[in-house]
């Protein structure tokens, strides 16, 4: 969604709109670097209260959904430094499976494999690590990783491209292949 669709001459009614639509996603992403609950919640907080103030600097020339996501990256990045976390990101899948009503049993094989992936996508570098968080979990386009990122579109690819060839490997090492990897 661009500013400029009726609701930008209110701050207040677009920072609604904004948390509305964006808050699961932001905060999953925040998660993602700094692996604490409490935390991630500032930081998807400081990233609301980032955007409020920055309503009226968004030019619109990439999607709003690309400006959140570059802001959260970096308030979380900023984040990580203070506390020396490591990035954790659990694909979307993985909170879905609590809200279907599956077997217990089920959830936690499901929990299992996730987890592997989990720890896989942990060990890869954080330039291919952030790509494929934001490609695969937080279902975002090329143009807006480059964005969200604040790097060449090039760029992006290729650590896509080399992120999912070391995943792929390291994968296959221990013996399974996720269903989103492409070849």
């Amino acid at each position: 969604m661009k500013t400029n669709e009726g609701i930008t001459n209110n701050k207040e009614l677009m920072l609604e709109h904004i948390m509305t639509h964006y808050s699961k996603d932001v905060y999953l992403l925040a998660y993602s670097f700094v692996k604490e609950k409490g935390l991630a919640e500032d930081v998807s907080q400081e990233v609301f209260i980032k955007c409020y103030r920055n309503l009226d600097s968004f030019r619109g020339d990439a999607e709003i959904k690309s400006w959140i996501y570059r802001i959260t990256v970096n308030t979380a990045k900023d984040a990580v430094k203070k506390k020396s976390f490591k990035i954790l990101k659990f694909p979307k899948v993985f909170f879905e499976n609590f809200k279907k009503s599956e077997s217990a049993e089920k959830t936690m094989l499901k929990y299992n494999h996730n987890e592997q992936i989990l720890h896989i996508v942990l060990d890869l570098p954080i330039i291919y690590r952030e790509v494929i968080i934001l490609y695969y979990f937080q279902d975002l386009k090329v143009n807006e990783i480059s964005d969200a990122l604040n790097v060449n579109i090039n760029s992006v690819k290729t650590r896509l491209s080399r992120g999912r060839s070391i995943l792929k490997e390291k994968m296959v090492k221990k013996g399974e292949i996720p269903f989103w990897i492409d070849n």
